[in-house]
């Protein structure tokens, strides 16, 4: 089932070759980053398993492009030494490249939202005309504070999108995994 996205503000659908690029190096770059980080996945799995001895990944309901539901994957970090060091350094989001790897999501993107998000916030409804992402596409990888501000980036982001765009903001992005995010600023 999907939102009704009737009153969604048109974005200009990228000619048929960016967008082709856009899914070949999301398949692609999930494949390989799953097939690299394989044997680290499973590792946490045992230890999130071992320390409680319940399913280690966790669904979320989420709404992706021109509002189709999917359940977005991570890690579940409840209360335990292993979950909160994966979820501090954003190390529990990993299972999100199954997401990425299914179509359900980009590498780049902004982040989906809820049903709740929508239904709080109907102006987000417009963010739906872009494939959500594991990585948001904000320059400096974090998300601005403000929702107009991310409304704009977002927008630039849309207008000027391109494979070198999405290139540097995921070597940006894999450059910091595992670090903990900074204090203030």
């Amino acid at each position: 089932m999907s939102v009704a996205h009737a009153d969604l503000p048109a974005h200009p659908e990228p000619p048929a070759g960016q967008h082709v690029s856009k899914t070949v190096l999301d398949r692609v770059g999930a494949a390989v980053l799953l097939l690299l980080g394989g044997p680290w996945l499973l590792l946490v799995a045992m230890l999130l398993w071992i320390q409680d001895d319940s399913p280690v990944l966790a669904r979320d309901r989420r709404i992706g492009q021109w509002g189709r539901r999917f359940d977005l994957l991570r890690f579940r970090t409840d209360a335990s030494r292993v979950g909160t060091a994966l979820h501090r350094s954003h190390l529990d989001e990993l299972p999100q490249l199954i997401n990425v790897l299914k179509g359900d999501m980009s590498l780049v993107g902004p982040r989906p939202p809820t049903p709740r998000d929508l239904s709080r916030d109907p102006d987000r409804r417009r963010w739906l005309s872009a494939k959500p992402g594991l990585i948001g596409p904000w320059p400096s990888g974090r998300a601005p504070r403000s929702l107009e501000n991310a409304s704009v980036e977002l927008d630039r982001y849309l207008r000027s999108w391109s494979l070198t765009a999405d290139l540097t903001i995921l070597w940006h992005s894999l450059r910091g995994v595992g670090r903990r995010p900074q204090r203030g600023g």
